[in-house]
């Protein structure tokens, strides 16, 4: 085992910084069939444009100048602020991209994202506008599982590109019945896998109470979990996501007197079981997901961002073990790419520097790496971008972990398939508990 990190308190401003970067069908009426393929201007069939890298086909959403990129995202309501520095993030590198690298293709790209309000409906309907209205050449990361349930499928339908999209839920990545639709986050259903054998390899004969979210992302996490683990499951307990109370779960699971504590279930509840345990002297073995950032947990079972609360919250969460496959960015202050990720988000105007900032970027750098390949092959059409997806082979963006590589065909549109299982340390540093990724399926 060796420490991949360093101790947070060297930065301990940042912590207030920090997010979380984890995150699971509505259905409006169908519309019309989708409009004539327009040229780069947007006017009729597909042709071919002259730029410094030759000629290249070309049908919705790139011009001579431009590639117009599509986003919805939660921007109003109670997860707002939560996921609030994804857009300025991807805003900021895109900006970096068009002045230091003269943009992709001889072309600059632009996003417009619009607001779902988290909600499968609106989502639908934003999709709708960007395809319609806005004729973008692809979407890209779309966040939320709820919120990609609702649009996937007319994305779908609509033959557009839905590229690295924020949720993990394995259904996304299925190229049989999604076709145009490529998963970013690592699969909840490998992640529980994965923690399902490190229970088995280091747990061994220990009782298992779990606790999840009643969606497909508390369900897929849950499911791999219990299919694998080979402990004894004394209990289970689901919550709804719009919750206000979960004692009444934790309760019956305290009562069960498991030795693990597996929680499927994301930061704000995870607190609460925290706060449920810490009030009922209870210290069971949790197990928990990766979408539980250390850093923004500690916050939360702490009370907050100042130093005292923080070193409480990570006093009160040292022990848990759970999955990593990005960068830290106050750990890894000193690595190459975090130095280089704040000085961008610094000069073009991005958001503070956190774990969704650094999250962000992984995504741009993904859809970066797509758009050359695209330009490489001659066709930015939106297939000619998505079969640029479909052939992203051991791709690294510079921000995740050492060892954790993006590949996607087109029959596998999972793009992270390997997890680091971790252990959170009193000092908010994460110990290593492998000395190499673990690939979906080991």
């Amino acid at each position: 085992m060796r420490n991949l990190f360093k101790p947070w308190f060297l930065l301990v401003a940042l912590l207030a910084l920090a997010l979380t970067a984890g995150i699971a069908c509505g259905d409006d009426d169908d519309d019309d069939d989708a409009t004539d393929a327009p040229t780069a201007s947007g006017t009729g069939a597909a042709t071919e444009t002259e730029d410094t890298s030759g000629e290249v086909l070309t049908d919705f959403g790139v011009s001579d100048t431009e590639i117009k990129l599509g986003q919805h995202i939660v921007q109003s309501g109670n997860l707002a602020s939560v996921y609030q520095p994804v857009v300025p993030t991807l805003q900021a590198y895109f900006a970096y991209i068009n002045a230091e690298e003269g943009g992709v293709c001889g072309r600059d790209l632009t996003l417009t994202s619009e607001d779902d309000t988290y909600a499968p409906a609106v989502a639908r309907e934003k999709a709708q506008k960007l395809i319609d209205q806005d004729q973008i050449a692809a979407f890209i990361g779309n966040l939320g599982t709820p919120p990609n349930t609702g649009s996937a499928g007319y994305i779908n339908e609509q033959e557009v590109p839905d590229l690295f999209i924020a949720t993990g839920v394995n259904a996304f990545a299925d190229a049989s019945t999604l076709p145009w639709t490529v998963l970013f986050n690592p699969d909840y259903t490998s992640e529980g896998t994965i923690l399902g054998n490190y229970v088995n390899d280091n747990l061994a004969g220990q009782t298992i109470a779990t606790l999840y979210q009643n969606d497909d992302f508390g369900k897929s996490g849950r499911d791999a979990f219990v299919a694998t683990v080979e402990g004894d499951v004394v209990a289970e307990e689901t919550y709804e996501s719009t919750a206000t109370d979960i004692n009444s779960q934790l309760a019956n699971l305290r009562n069960a007197d498991p030795d693990i504590l597996y929680l499927y279930s994301t930061p704000a509840f995870t607190a609460r079981a925290y706060a449920y345990m810490a009030q009922n002297s209870w210290q069971p073995q949790v197990v928990m997901s990766y979408v539980n950032s250390a850093t923004t947990l500690a916050s939360l079972v702490g009370g907050g961002t100042e130093a005292a609360q923080i070193t409480a919250g990570f006093a009160a969460i040292a022990g848990a073990i759970s999955n990593n496959y990005i960068l830290d960015p106050v750990a890894n202050v000193d690595d190459p790419a975090i130095v280089e990720h704040t000085r961008i988000m610094e000069t073009y105007g991005g958001p503070p520097v956190g774990t969704l900032s650094v999250y962000a970027q992984s995504i741009g750098e993904t859809t970066v790496e797509t758009l050359n390949i695209a330009c490489e092959n001659g066709d930015m059409t939106r297939a000619g971008i998505m079969a640029a997806a479909e052939s992203i082979t051991g791709f690294h963006p510079t921000v995740l972990l050492e060892g954790i590589d993006l590949t996607v065909s087109d029959t596998d549109h999972a793009a992270i398939q390997s997890l680091v299982p971790v252990e959170i340390q009193a000092n908010g540093t994460l110990l290593a508990l492998v000395t190499a990724p673990i690939e979906a399926g080991d």
